[in-house]
């Protein structure tokens, strides 16, 4: 489920959809935020400081 909200947060941030090539990026996100089961805030916080957003 987490990986799913992320998924949909990266796509709303950046306007892009999310493709194969984003899928570790995305792991790497939700690693940092906290795993399985992160908080939402900081899965926002550490979409916002990845590449992902950054250079998308």
């Amino acid at each position: 489920m987490s990986r799913n909200l992320a998924n949909q947060l990266v796509a709303y941030a950046t306007g892009a959809s999310v493709g194969f090539a984003d899928r570790d990026a995305i792991e790497a996100v939700l690693t940092r935020a906290g795993g399985a089961n992160p908080r939402v805030r900081s899965l926002i916080s550490e979409i916002v400081q990845s590449p992902l957003f950054l250079n998308k």
